[in-house]
């Protein structure tokens, strides 16, 4: 009897060890998996407070696209109400049956802005700025001819100062448009980041769930 009673004695014992054993094994594995749960969690936080700076970013960025158009916009209708008149004192005076200097301008801005935008075979690019270069050739004829008058030689040098400062501000929604489709894509990686890590991080607080 007292053997039977030693026997399972030392059978309990080691049971107990074993469950012991098993249970510090499980607590460290939960211990694991809560690290790195809690690591994830981390960076998924981070990630998404880095994608919602992108998106201001991103945003300001369009802010100025649409500022500077408004701005190139102001500028070349004042250049055109220029153009207008100068074509007025034209007519007034006789000066010239030629084409108005106003109507090259307007057919010079709207084939640069086709070859800005537009996405076009090489043969059809080479004809479009042969022809640009022949329009930009007749407007400075037309206009040494036209500053010969003194009224509308300041007219002209007003109009030319309009358009450089339209130039700039044409190049400013370039350059902001360019970072704006940045930070957008920057954004979007970000996100998709954190989605992923987001997934990372539920998947270890299952894992860390079973071994608890």
């Amino acid at each position: 009897m007292l053997k039977e009673l030693d026997d399972q004695k030392g059978n309990l014992t080691q049971e107990s060890l074993a469950f012991r054993d098993r249970s510090v094994q499980l607590n460290a594995e939960a211990g694991k998996w809560a690290a790195r749960r809690n690591e994830l969690n981390r960076a998924t936080e981070e990630l998404i407070d880095k994608a919602k700076e992108f998106k201001k970013l991103r945003d300001e960025s369009n802010k100025s696209v649409a500022q500077s158009k408004k701005k190139r916009d102001e500028s070349n209708g004042m250049i055109c109400e220029l153009y207008a008149k100068i074509d007025d004192i034209r007519k007034k005076h006789n000066l010239t049956q030629e084409r108005s200097i106003g109507d090259l301008h307007s057919e010079i801005e709207h084939l640069e802005f086709r070859q800005q935008t537009e996405i076009l075979s090489p043969e059809k690019e080479k004809q479009l700025v042969n022809k640009i270069t022949a329009l930009r050739t007749e407007f400075k004829r037309r206009k040494e001819q036209l500053e010969k008058n003194e009224e509308l030689r300041k007219l002209l040098d007003e109009a030319q100062a309009l358009r450089d400062l339209a130039c700039g501000y044409h190049d400013q929604v370039k350059k902001f448009a360019n970072l704006a489709q940045e930070y957008h894509d920057r954004m979007i990686a970000a996100f998709k980041e954190a989605d992923q890590t987001r997934a990372e991080a539920d998947a270890a607080q299952k894992e860390y769930l079973k071994a608890l």
